[in-house]
């Protein structure tokens, strides 16, 4: 939950204020490469956030189906292990394009 936190403060921050901009003036005016990275961002960390709503739904899911054999399945390794390939996912849909 931390994690989808964070992604959707970064998205806040880092995308909508631009999005905002450019849908007052109807052009984009900070230039082609500010451009490709706020475009890379902006599917980054929606990317993220679907992603970690993913793992939350899952955690749910075996806490609901399994809960005896909850602590077994879901361990700190296991979450840290998803955190890393939600955002590694994630940074390799976006910027690896460019």
């Amino acid at each position: 939950i931390v994690s989808l936190a964070i992604t959707d403060l970064l998205l806040g921050l880092l995308v909508l204020p631009f999005s905002a901009l450019y849908e007052l003036t109807k052009k984009w005016l900070l230039g082609s490469i500010f451009c490709n990275i706020y475009i890379s961002l902006d599917v980054m960390l929606c990317t993220a956030s679907i992603l970690n709503l993913f793992m939350i739904s899952l955690d749910r899911y075996f806490a609901v189906t399994t809960p005896l054999r909850y602590c077994q399945v879901v361990t700190r390794s296991r979450v840290a292990v998803g955190l890393v390939v939600i955002w590694t996912v994630s940074l390799m849909v976006s910027f690896l394009p460019i």
